[in-house]
């Protein structure tokens, strides 16, 4: 059907050649009826839309998408929470927490409060922490951070404004590793008391 359409192109009696989308633009006025039958029935249309279609195109780009599984949990202002959150990846408090956390990520935000006990890769404390506290990794204290209580770290941020107090301890990497993995059982050592000798058997010994 195509190679009809183009025949019919170079026949063409006025012998001028125009632009298919030119010829297109001149049959069709607004308002005029039956335009869509002209357009169909134009050669030069199927031919712009052959070409339209062979003509490439550049694909849309797709938003990154977000990880997925990640394990987050945010507390939000004005919100109370009483209770454990494990195995998160990310936990952010704006409100007041009172828990047993343990995460990867801990954000207090300035307008959050926590109190309890936390188990995480990294701590950043903007708000008020009382408790006990290990992170394995670095703990940072902003300019608007208290931090009281039992705390351990491998690495220590403070900014000017930021409060520590309580009991602080520094540990090494290899000291934390050594206190979360479980030491491997002992074999009992041999020797131990001496078993008793039936008085049967000790005579037939002698």
């Amino acid at each position: 059907m195509i190679n009809k359409l183009i025949a019919k192109k170079r026949h063409n009696s006025s012998g001028v050649n125009h632009d298919p989308r030119e010829r297109l633009d001149a049959q069709i006025t607004p308002g005029s009826q039956g335009a869509a039958t002209v357009l169909e029935s134009n050669p030069d249309f199927h031919r712009a839309r052959l070409q339209d279609m062979m003509a490439p195109r550049t694909p849309t780009q797709q938003p990154a998408a977000q990880s997925a599984g990640k394990r987050s949990v945010l507390i939000g202002p004005g919100v109370e929470f009483d209770g454990s959150l494990e195995n998160c990846d990310e936990v952010v408090i704006e409100g007041n927490v009172r828990a047993t956390i343990t995460a990867a990520h801990l954000l207090v935000k300035a307008a959050g409060t926590f109190s309890g006990s936390a188990d995480v890769e990294k701590a950043e404390i903007e708000g008020d922490y009382e408790g006990t506290l290990t992170a394995r990794s670095q703990l940072q204290i902003h300019q608007t951070g208290r931090v009281t209580g039992d705390i351990n770290y491998v690495r220590l941020e403070i900014a000017s404004g930021g409060i520590l107090t309580g009991k602080i301890s520094e540990c090494t990497e290899e000291e934390h590793k050594q206190i979360h993995e479980p030491s491997p059982t002992q074999p009992e050592e041999g020797g131990t008391a001496p078993e008793e000798i039936h008085p049967d058997v000790k005579e037939s010994m002698q």
